[in-house]
């Protein structure tokens, strides 16, 4: 790590001060997890730029919109929804802010690891939509935002809350041209635990995988983390429970700087827009009762943000939030939160034997299958979900 840095904790890897170094001596080298962390060389000239951009040491402005406004959106587009994890909300503010010259940044799959890249066009972001909760590597991403931000071109850049930041304090200032989206982040997961714990699928399964996806939509009567996996037979799998996102929503597999002392999990947030879940939707919105789609929760953080908010009442479904009820079923919004006692335990065997230390510490997966219950509810029109809900709600 860099001479300011005295723990792991505190470097979110966003890659700022690799980007920002002028002899180009920092290079981000993965530990035993897979988190990548800044290594300089002996060419380091100590000039003090790395530590001037580091989000963790940076303070941040407040944005120019002193009342956030939130609201909750689903797509109209049947396509666009399926191919988004919650409502669509990033599709949307890319159709509503961008165009066929735009170029917008986001994790996409490269193998098995994610990484930050840049598309051009609103119709070629699909790689980058649905959720991936493995950490992203940066790799160029940063240095490329500045270079299309400076031959004038629009740039959309979506991230965690660090990684925003992170490209905050690389540019230094504010650019019209610039419209970042950041997260309500659970914590970034671990490349290494993700690859070992594919390793574990396949063992299980007895078939090699060749591509994973989190969030899967197979029906509407999903889970939240139901995951598909295509084999090598090419037949598609949709589990529950998988070895990964067990340590993953454990907390036992994220990175040292995702839970205390996290300095991004607050209402002060770097990009103009942040885009979730939006949690608690039927016991807030009762009216949608029977609803055959999830929503986006989507909050403006700056006027340009409430520009865009204002503009997806074209392209998606909208209904106003207030912040406390966003807080209230999304407080990740808000509130840092805390690793479990075993943790270090975890991956001290992880280390040791990553394998078995995946056996040892998850429980059994299972195949998910959509029952014959389940199948006709989805086939249901609305108006007919809502009947049978009210039913089963009065047994």
């Amino acid at each position: 790590m860099l001479y300011f840095t005295k723990q792991k904790s505190e470097c979110t890897g966003c890659s700022a001060c690799a980007a920002a170094c002028p002899v180009k001596c920092i290079a981000m080298e993965p530990d035993a997890e897979g988190f990548l962390y800044p290594v300089a060389s002996d060419a380091c000239i100590r000039c003090g730029r790395c530590e001037a951009v580091c989000p963790v040491k940076k303070e941040r402005e407040p944005k120019d919109l002193p009342n956030k406004v939130a609201i909750a959106a689903v797509s109209k587009s049947p396509r666009i929804w399926r191919r988004s994890a919650s409502g669509g909300a990033f599709s949307e503010i890319c159709r509503i802010w961008g165009d066929d010259e735009t170029i917008i940044f986001g994790a996409a799959w490269n193998g098995f690891r994610v990484e930050h890249v840049g598309v051009t066009g609103v119709d070629n972001i699909a790689p980058l939509c649905k959720s991936k909760y493995v950490a992203s590597a940066a790799g160029d991403s940063l240095s490329q935002v500045r270079q299309a931000l400076a031959e004038g071109k629009k740039v959309i850049f979506c991230g965690t809350p660090c990684q925003v930041a992170g490209l905050n304090g690389y540019l230094g200032s504010a650019h019209d041209n610039l419209l970042t989206i950041d997260l309500i982040c659970h914590g970034v997961g671990s490349p290494e635990v993700f690859t070992q714990c594919i390793r574990a699928m396949e063992r299980d399964l007895e078939k090699e995988v060749i591509s994973y996806e989190f969030r899967a939509k197979q029906s509407a009567h999903d889970e939240d983390h139901l995951a598909k996996l295509t084999c090598s037979d090419k037949k598609a799998l949709y589990l529950t429970n998988d070895p990964y996102i067990q340590l993953f929503l454990e907390q036992r597999a994220l990175r040292d700087s995702c839970a205390v002392p996290c300095v991004f999990r607050n209402e002060n947030r770097p990009g103009d827009l942040t885009i979730a879940d939006c949690k608690g939707l039927l016991e807030t919105y009762p009216q949608l009762k029977g609803t055959k789609r999830n929503y986006s929760t989507v909050v403006a953080n700056s006027k340009k943000g409430l520009a865009v908010l204002r503009g997806l009442e074209k392209t998606m479904k909208t209904l106003p939030a207030d912040l406390d009820t966003v807080k209230e079923y999304n407080p990740l919004f808000y509130r840092q939160t805390y690793f479990p006692k075993d943790r270090d335990a975890f991956l001290e065997d992880f280390r040791s034997d990553p394998q078995a230390a995946v056996k040892k510490w998850t429980g059994p997966m299972s195949v998910y299958r959509r029952s014959l219950k389940h199948r006709l509810f989805d086939a249901a029109p609305v108006l007919l979900r809502k009947r049978a809900i009210d039913i089963l709600n009065k047994r």
